[in-house]
């Protein structure tokens, strides 16, 4: 009698226990890159991006003329940032970079890969943050050095007086 007592509440614990696997809902677990696959003849950022490192300094020069014949048109904003922001480019600019990345992310257009802008644009932000940190402490540092060799140039001419006020003293002696 105890043992059936024991299999039956061992069976009861093992049902209760595996229910929650058997009541989890089935749902397909998708990869973020797979989620938002852009449709054939969209505009693709990533994709624009890895072209540019394929092209040339003339190539790349070719891609800027024509996309500054209208900026305003189409993705055409979005691919003269990636131009700018480019690590290789001959134009690189992270200060237009940034700026049109600014104006896209404003805009209510819509494109793909939207995440991946706002992430290149946050990291073009920090290092212009820490660029114009840099330029600053350059200044400073620049205006610090200047000081130091007028105080030098002074301290020259100071020492130059003393060196004549004293031959002057020796040759009366």
């Amino acid at each position: 009698m105890k043992v059936k007592l024991y299999v039956v509440l061992l069976s009861i614990v093992t049902g209760i226990l595996s229910g929650c696997e058997l009541t989890r809902p089935n749902q397909q677990v998708v990869p973020v890159s797979d989620a938002q696959q852009p449709e054939l003849g969209e505009f693709d950022p990533a994709a624009y991006y890895l072209n540019l490192e394929t092209l040339n300094e003339d190539q790349i020069f070719n891609e800027l003329e024509l996309l500054l014949l209208d900026p305003q048109q189409g993705n055409n904003g979005i691919k003269l940032g990636l131009i700018y922001a480019y690590k290789k480019s001959p134009v690189k600019n992270p200060h237009r970079a940034h700026a049109l990345f600014n104006k896209a992310l404003a805009s209510d257009q819509v494109f793909t890969q939207r995440g991946m802008l706002v992430a290149l644009n946050d990291q073009i932000a920090d290092s212009l943050r820490w660029l114009h940190k840099y330029e600053d402490l350059a200044s400073t540092q620049q205006q610090q050095e200047d000081l130091l060799q007028q105080q030098i140039g002074a301290l020259k001419m100071q020492l130059d007086e003393l060196t004549r006020i004293e031959q002057q003293l020796n040759e009366r002696n």
